[in-house]
């Protein structure tokens, strides 16, 4: 027996149960309603039949019970679901026959709520010698995996490249891999400062293979607003990662600050060749002197040509620049959990960000001009027979 026919045999028994009360199914509508009504509770049976009869009742009285009898089932649900299926099949007829209470309020439905996206997350890999560094954003993809803008930025050219791919975190962490061994190390950073130095970037350079409208399109898969100015978060994180510190004095931290070309990240550290051309080609002029002068004159006059380049160069904009660079640095070495490294750099940061600091004492910057003039050195001479071979050198020249 299907459950049609099932509920219409419990229909019928419903019916013979009210006559069975007395109750005269063929009464008018209005001596029926009250009858129907108390004999609602009597019998399973019974209940379906007063549901169905009060589906013919075109009365409001009648639709109201109905929605009354509904809400109270759907609060408190049984194994019954015959009966609610001719409760609503009774509020529909009722509702064809124009009876206004017997129109259901609906429930009021949850406001359609726009899942936010997941943020971008940042990432920044430590400057080089020249000022460049990978600045990259990623964000999770709604189908499935990860978009990643690339680019490669530097701070005094602008936006060198810009890319733009899909990955999953596997292959992206091939990739990170990949760009560690080739001396460019990704760290996670702020997205929207690493949003904020590509923008720069982009305004101050646009990649030869940009025609203008690359990186604004890429970035737009990342940010509807605009790109706003964001300062480096290296001076507040400084701060926290000082706090689980011991102190330091900033005098000691100088003076010791030539340890830091013992890092992977400043092996390739010097000055750019415009910066220090005109001392460069002192030097070598001095050198190739005709003038017989002994070996301590020498070496004085072009020690002079490397103090006159230390002087000119942290008396002119460069000074600013390494400030930045050394910030960044520093910036870069908290993201990638060494802060004892990163406060040597803040140290050197401040140093240059104080037009009254006097800088010979900075032995990072000492090193750092000194190895622009490394290469114009003549090489060590071979040691004399009698001089031991393992004797250290005060100056390791390459080779």
């Amino acid at each position: 027996m299907s459950k049609k026919e099932k509920r219409e045999e419990r229909l019928i028994h419903g019916d013979e149960l009210l006559e069975a009360r007395g109750i005269d199914l063929e009464a008018p509508d209005a001596e029926l309603l009250p009858l129907l009504t108390a004999a609602i509770g009597s019998h399973p049976d019974a209940d379906l039949s007063v549901a169905d009869y009060l589906g013919s009742i075109a009365l409001p009285e009648a639709a109201r019970r109905l929605v009354e009898w509904e809400q109270d089932w759907e609060k408190h649900p049984h194994t019954d679901k015959d009966l609610l299926r001719i409760i609503r099949r009774s509020l529909f007829r009722l509702q064809q026959r124009g009876i206004a209470a017997a129109a259901r309020e609906k429930p009021a439905r949850e406001p359609v709520r726009l899942i936010e996206p997941a943020e971008p997350t940042g990432y920044l890999s430590p400057l080089d010698g020249a000022g460049n560094r990978l600045a990259w954003l990623s964000r999770m993809r709604p189908e499935g995996g990860l978009s990643v803008l690339t680019s490669v930025i530097n701070d005094r050219l602008g936006m060198r490249d810009v890319g733009a791919m899909s990955a999953n975190k596997a292959r992206l962490k091939e990739i990170f891999a990949d760009a560690a061994r080739h001396a460019a190390p990704l760290a996670a950073a702020p997205h929207r400062y690493v949003d904020w130095l590509m923008y720069d970037a982009y305004k101050r350079g646009v990649p030869k293979d940009d025609q203008g409208g690359g990186y604004p399109l890429l970035r737009a898969e990342f940010y509807i607003d605009a790109a706003s100015p964001v300062p480096s978060p290296a001076d507040t994180m400084m701060q926290a990662a000082m706090a689980g510190l011991p102190p330091a004095d900033d005098d000691v931290l100088l003076t010791e600050s030539a340890r830091l070309f013992d890092e992977p990240e400043f092996y390739g550290w010097a000055l750019p060749d415009d910066m220090v051309r005109v001392h460069q080609a002192r030097f070598r002029d001095a050198q190739d002197s005709t003038i017989v002068i002994s070996k301590e004159t020498m070496t004085e006059r072009l020690t002079a040509i490397i103090d006159a380049a230390f002087e000119d160069l942290f008396a002119s904009p460069a000074r600013d620049l390494y400030a930045a660079r050394m910030r960044e640095m520093a910036l870069w070495f908290l993201i990638s959990d060494r802060p004892a490294l990163a406060r040597i750099c803040h140290a050197v940061h401040r140093a240059l960000a104080d037009p009254q600091r006097r800088l010979k004492e900075t032995s990072f910057l000492r090193a750092l001009v000194f190895r622009s003039f490394m290469h114009l050195m003549p090489r060590a001479e071979e040691p004399e027979p009698d001089r031991k071979a393992d004797a250290p050198s005060l100056i390791v020249r390459p080779d």
